[in-house]
């Protein structure tokens, strides 16, 4: 048992830097490919050098590379599917989303080019992790999952769904709104603050697209019930505001740290509900309390 668990962290301690690796080569390719395109970048307020926003990039893709790994292990099926579904989850929940937010909320401006830009390195991330990590055997009493679920299953549950992120992004956002709203009324670092006509159409559509690209995964989950609250947990928490938080230096540290506990709030709940929701217990076996990698 500490043998396998032993080989289990030398396999990680070098593949979760090679997706990581590979997630960066794209971020380095679409940088080049944006310039080439002469694509207007987002512009920030407070400049950063050369070396931070490097290191910052690092940083990022080691994150989304530890999410990466972490999905890739609990799916299930052909190579290529695991391929399509891991990057359309981590581009709608990290490049497109963000750049949904930054466009309601900031002044930066550059959506265009950034949505171009995460394409390649999310393709590129996802295409590393599910060739380094493959699945290990699957739950028998997680095979047929969600496919053999009729119409009765889903007709109530996906509104539901639906309307979950909103509420839930609307009440952390309130808890958090006494200490950050002031920096957006005041418009500095490139802050601006929508009004609840926006806001909550905005959250309707964010939480349409988290869906779209999460159901897959709950089909072709094929690990514990708790393994994917927790791994979905993780995902979310990180795809949809720590990675940006992180390495975006140039915001004050109190937005940062109060966004972060928010989000995490966010995430945590919405996994939760996705999970209970889609992924009854007498559906899931409970014999891994986390994701183990595969060797």
């Amino acid at each position: 048992m500490n043998g396998s668990a032993s080989h289990r962290r030398i396999s990680l301690g070098w593949k979760i830097p090679a997706i990581a690796l590979s997630y960066f080569v794209g971020i380095a390719i679409s940088g080049g490919v944006i310039n080439a395109l002469g694509m207007e970048w987002p512009t920030i307020p407070v400049p950063v050098g050369e070396t931070e926003n490097l290191v910052m990039s690092l940083v990022g893709s080691v994150l989304m590379a530890a999410c990466m790994a972490l999905l890739a292990v609990g799916l299930r099926g052909a190579t290529a599917t695991r391929w399509l579904v891991l990057a359309a989850f981590c581009y709608v929940t990290f490049g497109l989303n963000n750049q949904i937010e930054a466009a309601i909320f900031t002044t930066f401006g550059g959506t265009s080019a950034m949505l171009v830009f995460f394409v390649l390195p999310c393709l590129a991330g996802a295409a590393a992790a599910v060739v380094l990590l493959p699945p290990g055997e699957p739950d028998a009493r997680r095979t047929a999952g969600l496919l053999n679920s009729g119409i009765s299953f889903w007709w109530w549950r996906v509104p539901v769904a639906w309307l979950a992120f909103p509420v839930i992004y609307t009440f952390f956002g309130m808890l958090a709104a006494p200490f950050v709203v002031p920096m957006y009324q005041q418009q500095d670092f490139g802050l601006t603050l929508p009004g609840w006509g926006t806001l909550i159409p905005v959250a309707l559509l964010r939480s349409a697209l988290y869906l779209a690209v999460t159901i897959p995964i709950l089909l072709m989950w094929s690990r514990s019930r708790r393994g994917l609250t927790v791994t979905l947990g993780i995902a979310f928490f990180a795809m949809m505001g720590l990675v940006g938080l992180v390495t975006a230096t140039f915001f004050p540290p109190v937005l940062r740290i109060v966004h972060s506990i928010e989000i995490l709030g966010d995430a945590l709940v919405y996994a939760w509900v996705l999970v209970a929701l889609f992924v009854p217990k007498d559906r899931a076996g409970e014999r891994e309390p986390v994701p183990a990698f595969a060797d």
